[in-house]
Order: structure tokens, then sequence, then C-alpha cells
């Protein structure tokens, strides 16, 4: 959602010492009294996955690696080393089970991201775009319950939003938001109220439509597409993401490496024929491939009892 009020208060400085830690994985300092090197179970994955949310440090995207059986902290360019002390502290004894690595740019939900110029073009548009007051969000995927149709978006968006439409000068009008969550979750659900609106079960992918025939959850290794004008193929990186956009944790996330512009907020995923999530956030750097959060579909689908059209 690209959103003129939406502000971010963090802090831009970062130390000396950090310019040695720019790239690639860092380095985990000595843990307290644990080695760094060894067998962490899923109670004490958990506990530190808690550590490192009570620490609170905005730019911050944390979940368990697979492959080396630690809490794997992705930290943006805002983030000091001495705020990456803190979480190695807020950790305790358990600090040998954290791996840092940086990313570029800046964590922000997809309302926040900047418009780097020249360098959109190639990237995905979104849906079909939706629009409120100082807004501009992605429609994610049509739904129905008990006769009545609704479509999801980005829970971030409808938390500042109350009436949506097809146009930006408002006047198409679709319908009022009924359902929001955010953080925590990143979804939210719209009722439509204007029955000429067609509203099939499809998603844009290019000058094509594909009909959405199910919903999947999302796997490490999954290729998936980004719906909007232009249709990019992407894959999971990751899955239960935790991600501190610094209003709030969100949990339950699924990492890719996409980039998202102003407007993509809400944005619909799938693989094959089947819905898989909607574009919670990203890097504001997309000099590279980018790196996109995504709530799963399945999440607001059982919380609101939809169905997808």
């Amino acid at each position: 959602m690209r959103n003129s009020r939406a502000t971010r208060l963090r802090s831009a400085a970062v130390v000396g010492a950090l310019v040695a830690l720019a790239a690639g994985v860092l380095a985990p300092g000595p843990a307290n009294g644990r080695p760094a090197v060894g067998t962490f179970g899923a109670a004490e994955l958990n506990t530190v996955r808690g550590a490192v949310l009570k620490a609170d440090v905005a730019g911050t995207a944390w979940n368990v690696d697979p492959v080396t059986g630690k809490v794997l902290v992705s930290v943006d360019e805002t983030v000091s080393a001495q705020e990456i002390g803190h979480i190695r502290r807020t950790a305790g004894e358990l600090a040998g089970a954290l791996e840092f690595e940086r990313i570029p740019g800046e964590l922000a939900t997809a309302a926040e991201l900047r418009e780097p110029a020249g360098e959109m073009a190639p990237y995905v548009k979104g849906g079909e775009y939706i629009y409120g007051a100082d807004a501009t969000a992605s429609l994610g995927f049509n739904t129905v319950r008990n006769g009545l149709d609704y479509f999801v978006t980005a829970g971030h968006c409808t938390n500042e939003v109350s009436q949506w439409y097809l146009n930006s000068s408002l006047t198409t009008y679709l319908g009022p938001t009924v359902g929001s969550s955010y953080p925590g979750n990143d979804f939210g659900v719209v009722r439509y109220d204007n029955s000429t609106i067609p509203r099939p079960g499809t998603v844009r992918c290019g000058q094509s439509e594909v009909d959405i025939t199910g919903s999947v959850e999302p796997r490490v290794g999954m290729p998936f597409s980004i719906a909007g004008y232009n249709c990019r193929a992407t894959t999971v990186q990751a899955v239960n993401v935790s991600i501190n956009y610094g209003a709030g944790a969100v949990h339950g996330l699924f990492r890719a490496n996409a980039c998202a512009a102003p407007g993509d907020s809400g944005s619909a995923s799938f693989s094959g024929n089947l819905a898989l999530g909607l574009l919670s956030g990203g890097t504001t750097s997309c000099t590279t491939s980018g790196i996109t959060y995504w709530q799963p579909v399945n999440e607001v689908l059982t919380a609101y009892a939809l169905t997808l059209t």
C-alpha cells in the first residue's frame, strides 16, 4: 500500500563497526557459557525466537534455518552493532543458537516502500489496484461467505482504510473494510457493496488471467508467481518467519527472493492454480532481486470462514 501518511520512526545511523559486517552472514559472538557450534532442540530454538521478539529491534526478521539448525536473524541497514549485541544478550546462554545476515535497504511494510527512480519497470505492480483515501493497495483474492462476496488484502492497509474504491479518483465504490488483523498477522477483509463490479475467481498474470481453484501452504523451495501487470516468478526461501517493522511484530510469514513496489501491499501470490499468500512487506532496495515477506492466505480464509471464489 502506498500511503502518504505512512511513516516509520527509525534511526538510520549505523556505527562504523557495522561496515565490516555489511555483506553475508554475520558471525555470532561467543555464547555465555554455551559453545557456538552445537545442536539445539526445538524448545531451545523457540526460546531463542522469543528472545529476538523480546529484544524488539525494528528492522529484523527471524526464522529457524533448517540447514544450520539455528535462528537466522536478518537485519536491515538501520540495525546497529549495538542492537545486534542487544539481541545476543537477550538470548543469554542460548546466544550460540543465533546467526545473523545483513540484507540491503530497510525492512518495511509494502505501504512504506520507496519507489527508486528507474528501478520499478521490471517488477510486479500488484494484482488489480484498489484505492482508499491517500492510499493504494492491491486486491489479493476474491472470496465468498454465506452468499456475500469479499476480497482479502493486507492488514496494514485495512487498519488504515475503511472504504475502498476501484479508481484513484474514488468514484467507483467497492465496499468497506469488515475485518483487519495487524500486527501479529497481516491480513484484512473487504465486503463488496457494489453489485455492478465483476469479481471472478482469477488473478492477473501479465496480460493473462489464472483461475484460482484452491489454496496451499508454503514450503521451502516451492516455486510461485506474483500476480500483477508484470507477473513474476520466484521461490519460497523460508517459512514461519517473524518480522519487526517497528510497529509490532508479525508472525508466520514466508520469505521470497522477489522485489515489491509501492502499491503492492496485499498482492496475491499463487503456485499453479492455488492461492498462496498476500504481500506484507520487504526491503526498500531492489538493486538485486529484493526480499519480500508474505502472509499465508489460508490463515485469513480460516479466520473469517471464507471460501475462494
